[in-house]
């Protein structure tokens, strides 16, 4: 099990949490960790959002180009995403996801493409619209990426429809971390953006086949 502590809702611990992210970012580089587990491993000390928003990103990266890596993710986001919607305290992931490992380069270049992003979104978060992240609507958030994630394995071969689905679950994660209602409103403006994309893509495929 890889243990988690969600820390208190003050407003001063969900900013440490954005830079627990980048601290932890900064020492997977440093230390050349490479497994999904030892990933999480870092991160599961701050809560299980961070860990929804660092895997989400990485699929932002180039890193999803690597076969079959949307699809362990978006597996990954779906299982977070319902120990979240459980309530939970430990989070669990079963080994043949945490044992996966990165290859060392390729890594070290989407983590640096993580970190800029990171440094921007918190200097502008602040507390927005905060009741649209508390309960229930933040159960409601909890859902939208967990269907997200259960979406990617079967929308892998369509392109950039995981790139939006996991935008979609970096965003929420974010409004929930900071408390900023915005952040929700841009993920379910995206989240429409990815449903028309798909359905385009899938009405396309289905006229190329017949």
């Amino acid at each position: 099990m890889i243990d988690t502590n969600e820390p208190t809702s003050n407003e001063k611990a969900d900013d440490n949490q954005i830079s627990e992210i980048i601290d932890t970012v900064q020492d997977i580089q440093d230390n050349d960790i490479t497994s999904i587990g030892a990933l999480i491993k870092r991160l599961g000390y701050a809560s299980f959002t961070p860990v929804l928003l660092f895997i989400s990103l990485v699929i932002v990266t180039p890193l999803s180009g690597v076969p079959g890596l949307s699809s362990l993710c978006g597996l990954m986001i779906m299982l977070i995403s319902a120990q979240l919607l459980l309530g939970r305290e430990e989070l669990w992931l079963p080994k043949f996801l945490t044992s996966h490992k990165f290859d060392s380069d390729r890594l070290s270049n989407a983590l640096c493409q993580i970190e800029t992003p990171l440094d921007w979104v918190q200097s502008i978060t602040t507390r927005r619209l905060a009741f649209l992240t508390k309960p229930p609507i933040s159960h409601g958030l909890y859902l939208v990426c967990m269907i997200c994630g259960a979406a990617m394995p079967f929308l892998e071969l369509l392109p950039m429809t995981s790139t939006l689905l996991a935008s979609v679950v970096a965003m929420l994660a974010l409004a929930l971390i900071s408390k900023d209602g915005v952040f929700a409103l841009l993920g379910l403006t995206v989240l429409t953006a990815a449903i028309a994309l798909i359905i385009t893509l899938g009405r396309t495929l289905l006229f190329s086949i017949t």
